[in-house]
Protein backbone atom coordinates (compact mmCIF):
# COMPACT_ATOMS: atom_id res chain seq x y z
CA UNK A 1 0.00 0.00 0.00
CA UNK A 2 1.10 3.60 -0.62
CA UNK A 3 0.48 6.91 1.11
CA UNK A 4 0.42 10.32 -0.53
CA UNK A 5 1.23 13.17 1.86
CA UNK A 6 0.13 16.63 0.73
CA UNK A 7 0.19 19.92 2.64
CA UNK A 8 -0.97 23.51 2.14
CA UNK A 9 0.38 26.59 3.91
CA UNK A 10 -3.09 27.90 4.74
CA UNK A 11 -6.20 25.77 4.91
CA UNK A 12 -9.11 27.18 2.87
CA UNK A 13 -11.72 28.90 5.04
CA UNK A 14 -14.60 27.03 3.40
CA UNK A 15 -15.73 24.57 6.10
CA UNK A 16 -17.64 22.51 3.51
CA UNK A 17 -14.46 21.83 1.56
CA UNK A 18 -13.18 19.01 3.81
CA UNK A 19 -16.12 16.62 3.27
CA UNK A 20 -16.13 17.46 -0.44
CA UNK A 21 -12.43 16.61 -0.75
CA UNK A 22 -12.95 13.37 1.18
CA UNK A 23 -15.89 12.37 -1.02
CA UNK A 24 -14.00 13.19 -4.23
CA UNK A 25 -10.77 11.40 -3.33
CA UNK A 26 -12.53 8.33 -1.92
CA UNK A 27 -14.20 7.73 -5.28
CA UNK A 28 -10.94 7.21 -7.18
CA UNK A 29 -9.71 3.75 -8.28
CA UNK A 30 -7.37 2.11 -5.79
CA UNK A 31 -8.50 4.28 -2.88
CA UNK A 32 -7.70 2.71 0.51
CA UNK A 33 -8.33 5.45 3.06
CA UNK A 34 -7.56 9.07 4.00
CA UNK A 35 -7.20 11.52 6.83
CA UNK A 36 -7.61 15.27 6.30
CA UNK A 37 -5.77 17.36 8.88
CA UNK A 38 -5.38 20.93 10.12
CA UNK A 39 -3.01 22.51 12.61
CA UNK A 40 -3.47 25.41 15.01
CA UNK A 41 -1.61 27.60 12.50
CA UNK A 42 -4.16 26.66 9.80
CA UNK A 43 -1.64 24.55 7.92
CA UNK A 44 -3.60 21.81 6.19
CA UNK A 45 -2.64 18.28 5.26
CA UNK A 46 -4.00 15.22 3.51
CA UNK A 47 -2.70 11.69 3.89
CA UNK A 48 -4.40 9.47 1.34
CA UNK A 49 -3.85 5.71 1.05
CA UNK A 50 -3.72 3.75 -2.20
CA UNK A 51 -3.45 0.12 -3.22
CA UNK A 52 -0.84 0.84 -5.91
CA UNK A 53 1.74 3.54 -6.55
CA UNK A 54 0.12 4.27 -9.91
CA UNK A 55 -3.20 5.04 -8.23
CA UNK A 56 -1.41 7.32 -5.77
CA UNK A 57 0.31 9.17 -8.61
CA UNK A 58 -2.88 9.54 -10.67
CA UNK A 59 -5.09 10.74 -7.81
CA UNK A 60 -4.58 14.47 -8.46
CA UNK A 61 -5.13 14.06 -12.19
CA UNK A 62 -8.35 12.17 -11.52
CA UNK A 63 -9.51 14.82 -9.07
CA UNK A 64 -8.79 17.57 -11.59
CA UNK A 65 -10.83 15.75 -14.23
CA UNK A 66 -13.86 15.95 -11.93
CA UNK A 67 -13.31 19.21 -10.05
CA UNK A 68 -11.10 21.30 -12.31
CA UNK A 69 -8.01 23.11 -11.09
CA UNK A 70 -7.09 22.64 -7.43
CA UNK A 71 -8.49 25.58 -5.38
CA UNK A 72 -5.29 25.90 -3.31
CA UNK A 73 -1.52 25.57 -3.77
CA UNK A 74 0.35 22.58 -2.36
CA UNK A 75 3.51 23.19 -0.36
CA UNK A 76 4.34 19.49 -0.30
CA UNK A 77 3.37 16.44 -2.32
CA UNK A 78 5.15 13.14 -1.63
CA UNK A 79 4.44 9.45 -2.05
CA UNK A 80 5.54 6.95 0.59
CA UNK A 81 5.33 3.21 0.95
CA UNK A 82 3.21 2.12 3.91
CA UNK A 83 5.75 0.28 6.02
CA UNK A 84 3.27 -0.58 8.77
CA UNK A 85 -0.45 -0.11 9.35
CA UNK A 86 -2.00 -1.37 12.55
CA UNK A 87 -5.35 -0.78 14.25
CA UNK A 88 -5.37 0.48 17.81
CA UNK A 89 -7.69 -0.32 20.70
CA UNK A 90 -10.24 2.19 19.33
CA UNK A 91 -10.18 0.88 15.76
CA UNK A 92 -13.52 1.56 14.12
CA UNK A 93 -14.05 4.83 15.99
CA UNK A 94 -13.64 8.26 14.39
CA UNK A 95 -10.29 9.90 15.16
CA UNK A 96 -10.35 13.52 16.27
CA UNK A 97 -6.62 14.26 16.52
CA UNK A 98 -3.38 13.11 14.94
CA UNK A 99 0.32 13.03 15.69
CA UNK A 100 2.83 13.16 12.83
CA UNK A 101 6.48 12.46 13.56
CA UNK A 102 9.00 12.81 10.73
CA UNK A 103 12.48 11.33 10.48
CA UNK A 104 14.68 13.15 7.97
CA UNK A 105 16.82 11.18 5.57
CA UNK A 106 18.94 9.71 4.44
CA UNK A 107 18.48 7.24 7.30
CA UNK A 108 21.17 4.60 7.51
CA UNK A 109 20.17 0.94 7.15
CA UNK A 110 21.04 0.49 10.82
CA UNK A 111 18.66 3.27 11.90
CA UNK A 112 15.84 1.92 9.75
CA UNK A 113 16.32 -1.57 11.13
CA UNK A 114 16.45 -0.21 14.69
CA UNK A 115 13.21 1.74 14.19
CA UNK A 116 11.39 -1.29 12.82
CA UNK A 117 12.72 -3.53 15.56
CA UNK A 118 11.67 -1.08 18.29
CA UNK A 119 8.23 -0.83 16.77
CA UNK A 120 7.51 -4.52 16.56
CA UNK A 121 9.28 -5.76 19.70
CA UNK A 122 8.89 -2.96 22.23
CA UNK A 123 6.26 -0.41 21.28
CA UNK A 124 3.53 -2.33 19.49
CA UNK A 125 2.56 -4.52 22.48
CA UNK A 126 2.19 -1.38 24.63
CA UNK A 127 0.45 0.86 22.12
CA UNK A 128 -2.14 -1.75 21.12
CA UNK A 129 -3.65 -1.43 24.60
CA UNK A 130 -3.88 2.38 24.80
CA UNK A 131 -7.56 3.42 25.00
CA UNK A 132 -8.58 5.88 22.30
CA UNK A 133 -5.81 5.02 19.83
CA UNK A 134 -7.51 4.38 16.49
CA UNK A 135 -4.70 3.61 14.08
CA UNK A 136 -0.93 3.65 13.69
CA UNK A 137 0.89 4.01 10.38
CA UNK A 138 4.58 4.10 9.52
CA UNK A 139 5.51 5.54 6.13
CA UNK A 140 8.76 4.92 4.26
CA UNK A 141 10.24 7.01 1.42
CA UNK A 142 12.66 4.57 -0.26
CA UNK A 143 14.51 7.00 -2.54
CA UNK A 144 15.17 9.65 0.11
CA UNK A 145 15.30 7.12 2.95
CA UNK A 146 12.93 9.10 5.19
CA UNK A 147 10.21 7.88 7.53
CA UNK A 148 7.03 9.38 8.92
CA UNK A 149 4.87 8.02 11.73
CA UNK A 150 1.18 8.86 12.01
CA UNK A 151 -0.95 8.16 15.09
CA UNK A 152 -4.71 8.77 15.02
CA UNK A 153 -6.66 9.06 18.27
CA UNK A 154 -10.15 9.89 19.48
CA UNK A 155 -9.09 12.79 21.73
CA UNK A 156 -6.19 14.96 22.83
CA UNK A 157 -6.12 13.01 26.09
CA UNK A 158 -5.81 9.73 24.19
CA UNK A 159 -2.97 11.14 22.11
CA UNK A 160 -1.26 12.20 25.32
CA UNK A 161 -1.69 8.68 26.66
CA UNK A 162 0.08 7.36 23.56
CA UNK A 163 3.06 9.61 24.26
CA UNK A 164 3.10 8.53 27.90
CA UNK A 165 3.00 4.89 26.84
CA UNK A 166 6.02 5.41 24.58
CA UNK A 167 7.88 7.20 27.37
CA UNK A 168 7.13 4.35 29.76
CA UNK A 169 8.90 1.70 27.72
CA UNK A 170 12.36 0.42 28.52
CA UNK A 171 14.93 -0.18 25.80
CA UNK A 172 15.45 -3.86 25.13
CA UNK A 173 18.92 -5.29 25.87
CA UNK A 174 19.87 -5.44 22.18
CA UNK A 175 18.68 -1.89 21.34
CA UNK A 176 21.20 0.91 20.79
CA UNK A 177 19.89 4.33 21.93
CA UNK A 178 22.27 6.03 19.48
CA UNK A 179 20.20 4.58 16.65
CA UNK A 180 16.91 5.83 18.14
CA UNK A 181 17.15 9.62 18.42
CA UNK A 182 13.45 10.19 17.79
CA UNK A 183 11.74 12.26 15.10
CA UNK A 184 13.26 15.44 13.68
CA UNK A 185 9.87 17.16 13.56
CA UNK A 186 6.53 16.58 15.21
CA UNK A 187 3.07 18.03 14.65
CA UNK A 188 -0.23 17.57 16.45
CA UNK A 189 -3.29 18.28 14.35
CA UNK A 190 -7.06 18.04 14.31
CA UNK A 191 -8.79 15.56 12.01
CA UNK A 192 -11.28 17.21 9.66
CA UNK A 193 -12.27 14.06 7.76
CA UNK A 194 -11.40 10.37 7.95
CA UNK A 195 -12.04 7.37 5.74
CA UNK A 196 -10.57 4.20 7.21
CA UNK A 197 -11.46 1.91 4.37
CA UNK A 198 -8.67 -0.62 4.66
CA UNK A 199 -5.84 -1.75 6.90
CA UNK A 200 -2.98 -3.54 5.19
CA UNK A 201 -3.59 -7.31 5.43
CA UNK A 202 -1.25 -9.20 7.71
CA UNK A 203 0.34 -6.04 9.08
CA UNK A 204 2.02 -6.60 12.43
CA UNK A 205 4.42 -3.67 12.66
CA UNK A 206 4.10 -0.24 14.18
CA UNK A 207 6.65 2.51 13.72
CA UNK A 208 8.99 3.87 16.36
CA UNK A 209 8.01 7.32 17.63
CA UNK A 210 10.30 7.83 20.59
CA UNK A 211 13.97 8.50 21.13
CA UNK A 212 16.42 7.52 23.82
CA UNK A 213 14.73 10.03 26.09
CA UNK A 214 11.42 8.30 25.47
CA UNK A 215 12.56 5.05 26.99
CA UNK A 216 14.23 4.19 30.22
Amino acid sequence: MYARLQTVAARPADEDLAPRIAALVSGHPGFAGLVLLTGDDDVGGLVSLWLTREDAELASERSAAVRGQRPFTLTRDEIYEVDADEPGAAAGEEPAVAFLGEFDGPLSPARVEAARYAGTRRLAPVLRTVPGLVRMLMLWHPTERRMAALHLATSTAALGAVSEAVMSTTLLPDEDPALLPGPDRIARMRVLAYRGDRVAPGSTEVGYLGGPGAAR
